[in-house]
C-alpha cells in the first residue's frame, strides 16, 4: 500500500514540485585498471551523507537539490580522492570514478591476492551486519575445485565432504539444514530428495565473481538462515573488454586417471556501452575414487556394545561438471535499467562400488553370512550407476529511478533435478559360517576379517539380490520480488525507508521404480567375475584385497526389459509430491545517528502454505511369504506465520573500523523428510520410518557483538561474541515405540524401531570468532611479501525440552546435532612480483550427526578433520596476463570418519588420497 501510495502521488507529476525538480548521481567506482570496486564509500560533504557501491560497483545517489556538491571516495588499499559534481533540476548525472591504489601498494607491486582482498574487505567493511565476502581472486588462491571446498577457509563455516569434495556448508555451529544458499539473492531448490540442503560440490568455484556469508541479516533478505545466508554472486558484465581461460589436468593415485580442467569467460559493451555481456563456462572432469570399511554396532540385552556387521568398500567414481553462466545488461537511460543473469550446473556422477558385508555378526552362526555386491549401471552409462544432478537460476531485474524513489524489482525461475536412471545391484550370498568369531580388534578402530573368504567359483555362493531402479527427482521454484528505497532526511541524521514483498512457489516431486529379478537372469555370473579390491587398499592391508565381484559390464549388458521383475514397495514408499508457498514483506529503516552511528530497524513476515502427498507402506511375513501394500496417504495442509523483526547498530572506528551489535530473529523450514506424511511400517523385521506435515519450522533469537579493524596496507583483525536461542530444532532421531504408540492395534506389543524426523529439542548456542588477515611489513618492510590469513571459531550447545521420543534423562548433557566445538583456518602466503605460494590448513571437531534414542552409546558422531593444502602460481604480463600453477591438496590424507558413542568404536572411514592439478591461466 505504501509503495502503491508513493507511486501514485501528485508529486510525481507535478512540473513546480520541488521533488520533482531534484536530480541524482549515479555511476560506477572502478580501478585505474577499469576493474569494478564494490563496497566503496562515497560520501556527500556538503551534507554528511552517502552510499556503499553494490557487488557491481555501481553506486546511486537520488534526492538531490541542485547545485554543486564535493563528493569524497574512499575504498580499502586506494588513494581517497574528493571531486566536484553539479547537479543538474530533475535530471542524474552520470558519473564513474575512477580510484588509483595507495602509494605504500605501488611500493610492493602488489598483484593477485591483495587486489581481491581489498574488495573483499571494503564490502565486509561497510556492511551494517556481520558479513564475510571472499572475491573470485581469493577463491583462486586456494586449491578449491568447488564452492563448497572455497567456503571452508571463512571464519565460522564447516564443510561436511562426499567422495573428497565439500558437499554441504555449516555456519557457526549449526547444521546445514539452518543456512540457506542463495544465487544473486535467489535461495536455489535442492537436487536431493530429502533436504532443502543445497549441494556445493555442484558449483564449479570459478564461476562465481563474489562469495557473500551474511551471518546476519536484514529485514530485506529472506528469513530462513538461522546459521547465515551464503550468496554466491556470479559473474556480472564487465566495465570493459575482458577475457579469461584456463586449461588444466590433474591426478589422483586411486584411478591413476588424468583430470581435465577447462575455463573460459569473455565480456564486451556494445552499443556506446548501453548493453554489456557476459559469458562463463567451466568444465571438470575428475576420475577419483575411494577406500571405505563400514561398522555397525547394536547393545545387547545386558547393555554391552556388540559388532553387528561390517563391510569393505571399493568405490570408483568419475565426475563430470559443466557450468555455464550470461550476465546481459541494458541501460535505457541513466534512470532505467533492465539486466539477466543465469547459471547453469550439471554434474555427472558415475559410481561403481564394489562391497563385502558380514552381516549379523552378533547372532549363531546359522544366521550370520557374508554378502559380495557390485553397484554399476546400464551399458551406456559407462556400466556405472549414473547420478545426473542439475541446477538452473534464471533472473531478470530491473531497476528505475523514478525522482526520489529507487525501485527494483526480479522475476525468476530456479530449477533442481536428480536422475539415476538404471541403477543395478547384483550380489551373491554365502552363509552359515561362523563370522564373528573370526574377527580380530573388535574394540579397536579397525576391526577386520581374519577368516579369507573362498573363491567365488565355489558352489556354496548364491545370488542374493539383482534388482534394477529409476529414480527422479525434480523440483521447480518461481519467485518474484519487489523492493522501493526512499531517502527522506539528509544531513548527520539522515535516513532511508526500504519496503517490498516478495512471492515464492516450490513445487518438488519424487518418483522411484524399483524391481526385483529372479536369480536366474543372470546364472552365469561366475563366469563373469573379476578382482576390485586394490593393492595399497588405505584402510589397511589386513583386509581381503583382490577379493572377486560381479564384473560390471556383465551387469551392464543385461536387457531386463526381457524379464519380468517385482516391483519392490517398500522403495517406492519414498515417493511425494509437496508444493510450498511463501508470501513475504519487510520494512526497513537506515538511520544515520550523527557521524560515528548506523542504526538499522526492520521487520519481516512470512507466511507460509504447504500441501503434500505420499505413500501408507506395509509388509508382514505370511506363510514365509512377503505380503506388500502401498496406498496413497492423501494430502495433507499446514500453514504458518513468522513475524522476524531485526535491529542492527554499528559504531565507526573512523575510518578504519567498526563496532557491530545486532539482535534477530530467523527461522528454518524443516527438510522435507520431515513434512511428508509417509508412513513405512515392515511388521516382519519390526521398523518403521514416519513423517509429519506438521513440523514445526526451528525459530531463533539471535544477538551479536563484534568488532572489526582494517589495516591500510590491506587486511583486518576481527573478534566476535554470539548467541542464538532456538526453538523446535528438527532432528532425526532413532528410537523405539510401541506398536500400540504408533497406531497399530494388531501389534500393539511389538518394540519397533523407528525412524523419524522431529521437534526434537530446544538449543542454545554461543560462541565466540576471531579473524586475521595481514602481511608481516609492519615487522620490517621487506617482509612485506610474507603474510598470514587466519580464523578461529569456538561454538558451545547445549539442549533441553527433550521430545519424549528421545527418552533422554534429566542432568544428560546433549549437544546441538551437527555443531563442532572448533573450527579454524590457517594459511602463510608469499606473494612478490607474481610469484604467489601458499600453504593451508582447515581443522574442526567431532560432532554429533544423528541422535539414537535407544542407546548414547550408539549416537552416530562426524569425526574431526585435519586438511593440509599446498598450491603455487607465477603471473607475468600487463595487458595479456598468463598464470602457470600447480596444486596438492588433502596432503595429510584426511578421511570422511564417523563413529558411535565412542571414538574408537569406528562406524565408517573413507579415504581418498592426495590429489594434483597443475594448468595455465590467460586473460587480457
Amino acid at each position: 500500500m505504501l509503495l502503491g501510495a508513493s507511486l501514485c502521488s501528485p508529486l510525481w507529476a507535478a512540473d513546480d514540485d520541488p521533488l520533482v525538480k531534484q536530480g541524482s548521481i549515479r555511476g560506477r567506482v572502478v580501478d585505474n585498471g577499469q576493474q569494478v570496486l564494490p563496497g566503496a564509500s562515497v560520501f556527500i560533504e556538503n551534507l554528511q551523507t552517502g552510499v556503499i557501491s553494490d557487488i557491481d560497483g555501481f553506486y546511486t545517489l537520488a534526492n538531490l537539490q541542485p547545485g554543486t556538491y564535493t563528493v569524497k571516495v574512499t575504498y580499502v588499499g586506494y588513494n581517497p580522492i574528493e571531486m566536484q559534481l553539479t547537479v543538474p533540476a530533475g535530471k542524474t548525472l552520470e558519473q564513474d570514478i575512477v580510484l588509483k591504489e595507495g602509494v605504500e601498494m605501488e611500493e610492493v607491486q602488489v598483484k593477485g591476492v591483495f587486489s581481491g582482498q581489498r574488495k573483499a574487505l571494503s564490502l565486509q567493511k561497510n556492511a551494517m551486519g556481520v558479513t564475510n565476502v571472499v572475491s573470485a581472486d581469493q577463491v583462486g588462491k586456494f586449491p578449491d575445485s568447488n564452492i563448497g571446498d572455497a567456503l571452508k577457509r571463512i571464519n565460522g563455516i564447516n564443510v561436511q565432504y562426499d567422495q573428497g569434495e565439500a558437499r554441504f556448508g555449516q555456519v557457526r555451529g549449526t547444521s546445514a539444514d539452518l543456512t540457506s544458499v542463495t544465487v544473486n539473492g535467489n535461495r536455489l531448490p535442492s537436487a536431493e530428495g530429502d533436504t532443502r540442503n543445497v549441494q556445493l560440490d555442484l558449483i564449479p568455484a570459478d564461476m562465481v565473481q563474489t562469495i557473500e556469508v551474511n551471518k546476519v541479516v536484514t529485514s530485506d533478505m529472506d528469513g530462513d538462515a538461522i546459521g547465515g545466508a551464503i550468496n554466491l554472486v556470479t559473474k556480472n558484465t564487465p566495465y570493459r573488454s575482458t577475457f579469461q581461460a584456463t586449461a588444466g589436468s590433474g591426478y589422483t593415485w586411486i584411478s591413476e586417471k588424468p583430470q581435465l580442467n577447462l575455463g573460459l569467460t569473455g565480456g564486451k559493451r556494445f552499443f556506446d556501452d548501453r548493453l554489456g555481456v557476459m559469458l562463463s563456462g567451466s568444465y571438470q572432469y575428475a576420475p577419483g575414487g575411494s577406500d571405505n570399511t563400514e561398522f555397525e554396532y547394536e547393545v545387547n540385552d545386558e547393555g554391552g556394545v556388540e559388532l553387528k556387521e561390517a563391510q569393505v568398500r571399493q568405490y570408483y567414481v568419475t565426475r563430470e561438471r559443466q557450468s555455464y553462466s550470461a550476465a546481459l545488461d541494458y541501460r535505457f537511460n541513466e534512470n532505467h535499467h533492465l539486466s539477466f543473469k543465469g547459471l547453469y550446473n550439471r554434474r555427472n556422477d558415475w559410481e561403481n562400488r564394489y562391497r563385502i558385508s558380514y552381516k549379523k555378526l552378533n547372532s549363531k552362526a546359522s544366521k550370520q553370512s557374508v554378502v559380495v555386491q557390485t553397484k554399476a549401471g546400464a551399458g551406456d552409462q559407462k556400466n556405472a550407476r549414473l547420478e545426473r544432478q542439475q541446477t538452473m537460476d534464471f533472473a531478470l531485474d530491473g531497476e528505475h529511478l523514478l525522482g526520489p524513489v529507487k525501485l527494483d524489482w526480479v522475476a525468476s525461475y530456479s530449477r533442481a533435478t536428480e536422475d539415476r536412471p538404471n541403477e543395478r545391484y547384483a550380489a551373491v550370498k554365502l552363509s552359515g559360517e561362523d563370522y564373528g568369531s573370526h574377527f580380530a580388534d573388535v574394540g579397536d578402530r579397525q576391526p577386520y576379517s581374519t577368516l579369507a573368504l573362498p573363491s567365488l567359483s565355489d558352489a556354496r555362493w548364491k545370488v542374493d539380490e539383482l534388482t534394477n531402479s529409476d529414480q527422479s527427482i525434480v523440483e521447480n521454484e518461481y519467485k518474484f520480488r519487489l523492493n522501493a528505497e526512499l531517502p527522506l532526511v539528509k544531513g548527520l541524521y539522515a535516513n532511508t525507508l526500504r519496503f517490498g514483498g516478495k512471492f515464492t512457489r516450490k513445487d518438488k516431486e519424487r518418483e522411484t521404480a524399483f524391481f526385483a529379478y529372479e536369480d536366474d537372469v543372470i546364472d552365469g555370473w561366475r563366469d563373469h567375475t573379476c578382482a576390485q579390491i586394490r593393492s595399497g587398499f588405505m584402510p589397511g592391508d589386513q583386509y581381503p584385497i583382490g577379493t572377486s565381484f560381479i564384473d560390471k559390464h556383465y551387469l551392464g549388458d543385461i536387457d531386463f526389459s526381457r524379464y519380468p521383475g517385482k516391483e519392490v514397495l517398500e522403495e517406492e514408499a519414498g515417493n511425494y509430491q509437496a508444493r510450498e508457498d511463501i508470501w513475504a514483506t519487510y520494512l526497513r529503516l537506515d538511520q544515520q545517528l550523527g557521524e560515528r552511528f548506523d542504526l538499522t530497524l526492520g521487520l519481516r513476515v512470512e507466511h507460509t502454505r504447504l500441501n503434500t502427498s505420499g505413500f501408507l507402506y506395509q509388509a508382514d511375513e505370511v506363510d514365509d511369504e512377503t505380503v506388500e501394500s502401498l496406498t496413497p496417504t492423501g494430502k495433507h495442509k499446514n500453514h504458518y506465520t513468522n513475524w522476524l523483526p531485526s535491529v542492527l547498530l554499528r559504531y565507526k572506528l573512523g575510518e578504519d573500523g567498526n563496532v557491530r551489535a545486532s539482535y534477530t530473529q530467523t527461522l528454518s523450514r524443516p527438510k522435507y523428510a520431515a513434512l511428508i506424511a509417509n508412513k513405512s511400517f515392515n511388521l516382519a523385521d519390526e521398523e518403521a520410518t514416519i513423517g509429519d506435515p506438521n513440523t514445526k519450522p526451528a525459530t531463533s533469537h539471535n544477538f551479536d557483538l563484534s568488532a572489526d579493524y582494517y589495516f591500510r596496507s590491506i587486511g583486518l583483525v576481527s573478534a566476535g561474541l554470539f548467541y542464538k536461542d532456538v526453538s523446535h530444532v528438527n532432528v532425526e532421531a532413532l528410537g523405539y515405540l510401541t506398536g500400540a504408540e504408533l497406531g497399530l492395534s494388531s501389534h500393539a506389543d511389538t518394540r519397533f524401531e523407528v525412524t523419524q524426523n522431529l521437534n526434537a529439542y530446544d538449543a542454545r548456542i554461543w560462541g565466540a570468532e576471531f579473524a586475521l588477515q595481514r602481511d608481516f611489513g609492519f615487522i620490517a618492510p621487506w617482509l612485506k611479501c610474507l603474510g598470514f590469513y587466519g580464523n578461529y571459531t569456538y561454538t558451545h550447545s547445549s539442549t533441553r525440552n527433550y521430545h519424549p521420543m528421545l527418552g533422554i534423562q534429566p542432568g544428560d548433557e546433549v549437544k546441538m546435532a551437527g555443531s563442532p566445538e572448533h573450527t579454524a583456518n590457517a594459511s602463510l602466503f608469499y606473494e612478490h612480483n607474481g610469484l604467489n605460494v601458499r600453504l593451508s590448513y582447515n581443522t574442526a571437531s567431532s560432532f554429533i550427526d544423528q541422535m539414537n534414542t535407544g542407546s548414547r552409546e550408539l549416537d552416530r558422531y562426524y569425526d574431526a578433520v585435519h586438511y593440509m593444502d599446498l598450491n603455487a602460481s607465477y603471473t607475468w604480463g600487463k595487458q595479456f596476463k598468463t598464470t602457470v600453477y600447480a596444486e596438492a591438496g588433502n596432503l595429510l590424507n584426511q578421511p570422511l570418519r564417523y563413529y558411535q558413542g565412542t571414538k574408537d568404536r569406528t562406524m565408517q572411514v573413507e579415504y581418498y588420497g592426495v590429489r594434483v592439478n597443475a594448468g595455465v591461466k590467460v586473460s587480457f
